[in-house]
C-alpha cells in the first residue's frame, strides 16, 4: 500500500511540475507572439532594420542579462545564508525555479511558496521573510534611482503640467512612509507579518547581509536600466545620456507602483515608457520594441531556464533550524 501511495505521489508531483512548466512556457510564448501593444512580425522587422540581431549587439544584451541574474542569484545566496549556507548553484536553482513558478501569479506571489519548497517546513516563515526582504531591497533601489530620475526630468524639461508633476513626485516620495504609518497604526499584515514582527525579523538579519542585499539590488537595477539605454542607442535615439537614463529610471519607478503578474509587466511598463519617452520625442514603436526586447531577455529567457529546475525539483530532505 505504501509503495502504491509513494508511486501516486511521484506521479502527481511530476504532473504538477509538467503543468507549471507548460503554463510558464505558454505564457511566455503568448506574450511574445500576441503582445497587445506590438505586432510580432513588425517587432521582428524593426529589430532587423536596426541590426539588433548583430553578433555584437546580441553578445552585449545577453551578457547584461547574465550579469543581471548573476546579482539576483548572489542576492538570494546572501539572504538565504541567514538560514543555511547555500552554494551559488543551489541559489541559482532556487531563484530560477521560483521565478518560473511566479510568472503567472500576481506580484510574484508564487515565488514565496516556490522557494519554501526547497526548505523544510520549520524554515518556511524565515524564507518568506527573506524573500520579502530581497524584493523590498529591489523596490528600494528602484525608488532611490527612480525619484532621482523623475526629479532630473522635471527640472530639465519644460513640462506642461508642473502642478501634476510636483504632486506626483511628492506622492512617490512620501508614499512609503505614509504606508508604513498606516500599516503600523491599523496593524495591517504583509505576508502574514505585522509591521512590528517585520521590524523584529529585520533586526535579526545581520547588518552585513542587509547591506550586501541593498548593494546587489542596486547593481541589478543599474544593469537592466543600462541594458534599456543600450537598446535606445542602437535604435539611434539622439538624446543625451542624462535625459535618457533619467527617463529609463522614471519608467521603472512608475511601473513598480502597479502590482501585476510578470506576464503583463511589459504591457504596464510599455504604457509608462511611451508616455515618458514621448516627452523626449522618441517614437512609440521604438519604445515598445525596446520594452518587449528587455522583457524577453530578463523575464522570458530566465523563465524558460527555470523550467529545467522545476522539472528537476526534489523535496528538501535535510532539516533546517
Amino acid at each position: 500500500m505504501r509503495i502504491t501511495s509513494h508511486k501516486a505521489n511521484q506521479f502527481f508531483s511530476l504532473l504538477l511540475k509538467i503543468l507549471v512548466v507548460l503554463a510558464a512556457v505558454s505564457f511566455i510564448w503568448y506574450k511574445v507572439t500576441n503582445d497587445e501593444t506590438m505586432d510580432f512580425d513588425r517587432f521582428v522587422d524593426i529589430l532587423h532594420r536596426y541590426r539588433i540581431f548583430s553578433f555584437t549587439n546580441i553578445a552585449v544584451l545577453v551578457l547584461l542579462t547574465i550579469f543581471n541574474w548573476y546579482f539576483e542569484i548572489l542576492k538570494w545566496q546572501t539572504l538565504s545564508s541567514h538560514v543555511r549556507e547555500n552554494s551559488f548553484k543551489a541559489a541559482m536553482r532556487e531563484s530560477l525555479a521560483s521565478f518560473t513558478a511566479a510568472i503567472f501569479t500576481p506580484s510574484r506571489i508564487g515565488e514565496y511558496g516556490a522557494k519554501c519548497l526547497y526548505y523544510t517546513r520549520a524554515a518556511w516563515r524565515k524564507i518568506v521573510f527573506l524573500n520579502f526582504l530581497g524584493n523590498t531591497a529591489q523596490l528600494f533601489a528602484t525608488y532611490f534611482f527612480g525619484i532621482a530620475g523623475l526629479l532630473f526630468l522635471i527640472t530639465s524639461l519644460d513640462l506642461a503640467l508642473p502642478a501634476f508633476n510636483i504632486l506626483l513626485v511628492t506622492g512617490l516620495l512620501f508614499a512609503p512612509f505614509i504606508l508604513y504609518v498606516v500599516m503600523k497604526k491599523f496593524k495591517i499584515r504583509i505576508k502574514g507579518y505585522s509591521i512590528k514582527r517585520l521590524e523584529e525579523s529585520f533586526h535579526k538579519v545581520s547588518e552585513k547581509i542587509r547591506w550586501k542585499t541593498i548593494i546587489f539590488a542596486s547593481i541589478r537595477f543599474l544593469i537592466f536600466t543600462h541594458q534599456f539605454y543600450f537598446l535606445l542607442v542602437q535604435f539611434q535615439v539622439n538624446v543625451c545620456y542624462p535625459l535618457l537614463i533619467a527617463a529609463v529610471f522614471s519608467t521603472y519607478i512608475l511601473a513598480s507602483i502597479i502590482p501585476t503578474m510578470i506576464i503583463f509587466d511589459a504591457f504596464i511598463k510599455g504604457g509608462f515608457a511611451v508616455w515618458i519617452f514621448g516627452l523626449l520625442q522618441v517614437p512609440q514603436i521604438i519604445v515598445l520594441s525596446i520594452v518587449l526586447t528587455v522583457w524577453i531577455l530578463n523575464f522570458g529567457l530566465p523563465g524558460l531556464a527555470g523550467s529545467f529546475y522545476v522539472l528537476k525539483y526534489k523535496k528538501a530532505k535535510h532539516a533546517i533550524a
